[in-house]
């Protein structure tokens, strides 16, 4: 089962998909992410394990690699996801 994250704050035009990518493949996870029309970023992550997951979102949240990323994380949605795995920004 996938995972679909959904991040809010300032998160578009600020390198936030390439900064996904990079704590993606550091942690050698496969996904996507988009941008949405509401602002947000969805990220679409291709595992199912729960303590990865939690250790994504957090370097995300708290950047400790110190990856380029001019924007800020203000909260993250997480849901299951069934479907394809698609996105503009493809990792």
């Amino acid at each position: 089962m996938a995972k679909r994250l959904r991040l809010h704050g300032r998160v578009q035009g600020v390198f936030c998909r390439a900064y996904c990518s990079q704590y993606a493949r550091l942690l050698k996870i496969h996904g996507a992410a988009s941008n949405l029309a509401d602002g947000t970023v969805q990220v679409f992550l291709n595992i199912d394990d729960p303590e990865m997951i939690r250790r994504y979102v957090s370097y995300l949240i708290n950047n400790p690699k110190d990856f380029t990323f001019y924007g800020r994380i203000e909260s993250v949605e997480e849901d299951d996801y069934s479907g394809s795995i698609t996105g503009d920004y493809q990792f």
